[in-house]
């Protein structure tokens, strides 16, 4: 009896074993293959040819291959705001069109813009360094400008909860004051004053069409986009690409594993080799990167 005890116990063990390494070669297979999509879409950016070159407004590319499926979406970091350099009140359109109230908005805007400003002068709404240490808070300003979207964090009021809303609308890597409409994805162009869900929607319809990437028809796409702004959001706006990315590649493996890679890539033509890395994370597994059940 206890020789079967004995057996039985270490029948289960070896189970428990054999299906925790199923599940890391599982886990591997489907980061080695959403790391690949990660290296296609870079590729993609780099084709030579204006027709086949893949597009950075943030569509899906969906490739089938005998492992499982790849989703990869590309965000130019033009059509994202970029914290270090958004005036206060674009920060505020943010803020409110993610559900921010808007006195809770307002604080945060000049907060965010005092956090990162070299200087120790106080924003109307916002505060410096004397002033959390006057209301008792032990808070060290930066002053300087943010490394990475979510350093966003540090700044007091600007929960996890509250990040969580605006982080695919936020970047450092755009280096500009304003946002390019081009290629802004729905939530930005909803932090521009005057532009509501059916002019956001709008813009998104009169952009480039996915079969046609000539110049014509990106200046067609592109004076049909201008037409559809407010005159006062235009002060908001800055042309042309960034150069940077963000890249987003969802692997699912047929047998049910799913991984999720994303990075930020910059071009940088004639280096070797020519783009760089500036961030690669493990993404988040959100409700629809699971495979469909078919049962």
């Amino acid at each position: 009896m206890l020789l079967s005890v004995i057996a039985g116990s270490l029948l289960m063990l070896t189970r428990t074993d054999i299906g925790l390494s199923r599940n890391l070669v599982d886990s591997a297979r489907a980061a080695a293959l959403a790391e690949g999509g990660v290296t296609l879409a870079t590729l993609g950016l780099l084709d030579p040819d204006p027709e086949t070159r893949w597009k950075t407004d943030g569509r899906h590319y969906d490739i089938t291959l005998d492992s499982g499926t790849l989703t990869v979406s590309i965000q130019d970091q033009s059509g994202r705001i970029d914290i270090n350099m958004a005036r206060p009140e674009l920060l505020f359109g943010l803020l409110r069109s993610s559900g921010v109230d808007e006195a809770t908005a307002i604080r945060l805007a000049d907060r965010i813009a005092d956090w990162r400003d070299p200087d120790d002068r106080t924003l109307p709404n916002g505060a410096e360094a004397s002033d959390y240490r006057a209301a008792g808070l032990d808070v060290k300003v930066s002053n300087r400008p943010f490394m990475t979207p979510d350093e966003v964090q540090r700044v007091p009021g600007v929960t996890t909860a509250i990040y969580g809303r605006i982080a695919d609308a936020v970047t450092v890597y755009s280096r500009r004051p304003g946002i390019n409409p081009s290629t802004a994805p729905r939530s930005v162009l909803l932090a521009l004053p005057g532009v509501d869900e059916a002019i956001a929607d709008g813009i998104i319809a009169a952009r480039v069409p996915a079969d046609d990437d000539s110049a014509t028809a990106r200046a067609t796409g592109f004076a049909a986009v201008a037409a559809l702004i407010p005159a006062e959001a235009r002060r908001y706006l800055s042309g042309g690409i960034s150069n940077v990315y963000s890249v987003r590649s969802r692997a699912v493996l047929h047998d049910g594993g799913v991984y999720v890679q994303e990075a930020i890539v910059e071009l940088v033509p004639g280096a070797d080799p020519p783009w760089r890395i500036h961030a690669w994370r493990t993404g988040e597994v959100t409700p629809t990167d699971a495979p469909a059940d078919d049962g």
